[in-house]
């Protein structure tokens, strides 16, 4: 089973949204608190809204449309709303997370919901979703295809060590890559494409577009 999860940032597409959704056999739909505006606009009534439900109540004209036994109030303020959503759905079966409306709006916030791809290694596969890219956590090592001059970039929180690249334009070999411009805007070379890393926390974007470099 897996889980489309909907956070209250930037409102996605309507084209993003039914393409992560396919035929919707075996999603859970799950709004982080506000979030369940996003849903509501694309015609998706989530099975559970989870979180403070302080947004939520902020907007009666969403919270009036939603079913009282699909919200779950969580009031722990050590963790974010997004936190709260994911956990929700991977504690029902969810091995697969996917999540949009993550970004835009406040840094600090689409700063964390990005640190909130690292904290279920092991345990689920989370990726965020924008117009732009695909997120995700590098656990240990993943293998992933595109045509060529598919734009990559790799990001590490803190420090990572042993950072190990295929198939990408300019490749790393055993480098230790710091919080920084350096992994940005690489390109897929050839197919399948791997990154590896021995320590830290990495995060890879898979872009959705072509940008050759001259």
């Amino acid at each position: 089973m897996r889980a489309l999860v909907f956070a209250h940032g930037d409102a996605p597409s309507p084209e993003l949204v039914s393409a992560l959704l396919g035929d919707g056999e075996g999603v859970l739909i799950v709004a982080a608190d506000g979030g369940a505006e996003h849903a509501l606009a694309n015609g998706l009534l989530p099975d559970a809204i989870v979180g403070d439900l302080d947004t939520l109540h902020r907007l009666p004209h969403v919270r009036d449309a939603l079913p009282a036994e699909r919200l779950h109030r969580e009031g722990r303020l050590d963790t974010s709303g997004l936190e709260k959503a994911v956990s929700w759905a991977v504690a029902n079966g969810c091995r697969d997370v996917d999540v949009v409306g993550a970004g835009g709006g406040r840094a600090d916030h689409s700063l964390a919901n990005l640190a909130v791809l690292t904290l279920f290694r092991g345990r689920a596969n989370v990726r965020i979703h924008d117009e732009f890219f695909e997120i995700s956590f590098v656990d240990r090592s993943v293998e992933f295809s595109g045509p060529a001059g598919t734009v990559v970039s790799l990001v590490a929180i803190g420090e990572c060590t042993g950072v190990t690249t295929e198939g990408l334009r300019w490749p790393l070999t055993d480098f230790t890559l710091s919080f920084s411009p350096r992994g940005i805007h690489n390109e897929i070379a050839s197919s399948p494409a791997r990154v590896s890393v021995h320590s830290g926390d990495l995060l890879l974007f898979r872009g959705r577009w072509i940008e050759k470099h001259p």
